[in-house]
């Protein structure tokens, strides 16, 4: 049940996005740099960290996930899906999309 979005959708000042989320490994990060203001959050954490510390957030809140790759982002998309949340996407292209977009 992805909903895979295009860098192209995502607003360049990230306006209506309440999350942007960077499931990438430490190793893709230090290589290829982060986004500023993106959680990074490592993909086993999703779960207990959406069902922990950040269980307030509200399930209709928009929510992008990236990785290096889809085989990163689409299950964590499954997971806060499978965890009631309703307005969550992956960006098709990863993290050299979003940087190819511009968002930094």
């Amino acid at each position: 049940m992805s909903n895979r979005i295009s860098a192209a959708e995502l607003p360049a000042d990230l306006a209506g996005i309440d999350l942007l989320i960077d499931v990438r490994a430490p190793k893709g990060r230090a290589e290829n740099g982060e986004i500023a203001g993106a959680l990074i959050l490592p993909k086993p954490l999703v779960e207990p960290v959406f069902s922990g510390p950040l269980a307030a957030v509200p399930r209709d809140a928009r929510i992008v996930v990236f990785c290096g790759s889809v085989n990163g982002s689409g299950p964590v998309v499954q997971t806060l899906a499978g965890l009631g949340f309703t307005n969550v996407a992956d960006v098709d292209g990863g993290y050299a999309a979003v940087r190819e977009r511009g968002i930094a």
